[in-house]
C-alpha cells in the first residue's frame, strides 16, 4: 500500500509540473498525433524532450547566463523523471477522452 501511495504521489507531482500552458499544449499535440495507446511511453518521452528543448530555447532568448541545465545533477534528473510521469498521465487522459468522443 505504501508503494501505491508513493506512485500516486509521483503521478500527482508529475501532473502538476505538466499542468501549465506549455505542458498542456505539448500533451494535447502528442495525444492528437498518437494513433494507438501502445506507444504512449514513446510519446511521453518525446514530449519530455520537447519540453526540455523549449525551456532551453526560452532561457537562450532571455539571455540567461547558463541556459542549459546541468543534466548531471540528480535534482535535474528527478525533475525530468517527474515531468515524464506527468506527461504519461496527461497524454493518457487526453488520448482516452479523444477516443471516447471522436472514435478515431
Amino acid at each position: 500500500m505504501d508503494y501505491l501511495n508513493q506512485g500516486l504521489a509521483l503521478a500527482r507531482q508529475g501532473f502538476d509540473t505538466v499542468n501549465s500552458v506549455q505542458g498542456i499544449v505539448i500533451a494535447v499535440i502528442a495525444a492528437g498525433l498518437m494513433r494507438n495507446y501502445g506507444r504512449v511511453i514513446g510519446w511521453a518521452i518525446g514530449a519530455t524532450v520537447v519540453h526540455e528543448a523549449v525551456n532551453i530555447v526560452r532561457n537562450i532568448l532571455a539571455h540567461d547566463a547558463n541556459p542549459v541545465p546541468n543534466f548531471a545533477d540528480i535534482e535535474v534528473l528527478k525533475l525530468i523523471a517527474v515531468r515524464f510521469v506527468g506527461y504519461f498521465v496527461a497524454i493518457s487522459i487526453i488520448y482516452f477522452v479523444r477516443r471516447l468522443f471522436f472514435r478515431s
